[in-house]
């Protein structure tokens, strides 16, 4: 690996990597990915390369969002521009999502992520916002939906998430 894309991985990939590994998230199951900025486009390769997930990528901004669709995305959703729960219900026939990673670090993309996904998915918190949440806990509670954290993988995620690179599955975007 190129030592540039190799600290790539150490840090956003490694988090990454484990982010998508706690959503629980299977082949051919939707993932929705909530910013898709240099944490974000790792998290969307991994599910897609690695898991053989479907992925929907969710930004407010179009060049990220352009590249997350060369990066694979099955489908890109610009929040200021449609609803994406909407938005989400049209894609998916009105089931949802079965989990979303959150690597945005604003309050809306975290309210947004749990309000895109079906019952009993897992909700996946990365980005660290300022703000404090607003959940609706009684959706929380009656559909068995979880929102958990998840920082840094371990020595083992990190191993996997190298080999991941070594392999090409997943190529950090280094400036």
């Amino acid at each position: 690996l190129d030592p540039a894309a190799a600290s790539s991985i150490t840090c956003a990939g490694v988090t990454t990597y484990k982010a998508v590994k706690v959503s629980g998230i299977e082949p051919g199951q939707l993932l929705g990915v909530f910013g898709v900025g240099g944490l974000g486009n790792l998290a969307l390769q991994y599910a897609k390369n690695v898991t053989g997930a479907k992925v929907v990528a969710f930004d407010i901004n179009d060049d990220k969002l352009n590249f997350a669709k060369e990066l694979g995305a099955d489908a890109i959703i610009n929040s200021t521009n449609v609803d994406p729960i909407e938005e989400v219900n049209r894609l998916t026939n009105n089931k949802g999502l079965d989990a979303t990673v959150i690597t945005a670090v604003a309050k809306t993309p975290f309210n947004q992520a749990v309000d895109v996904v079906k019952a009993g998915a897992r909700v996946v918190a990365v980005g660290l916002p300022v703000d404090k949440m607003d959940l609706d806990i009684p959706r929380l509670v009656l559909d068995g939906i979880e929102v958990v954290g998840s920082l840094v993988g371990t020595r083992q995620d990190l191993r996997e998430a190298f080999q991941f690179a070594a392999e090409n599955k997943v190529i950090p975007k280094v400036q």
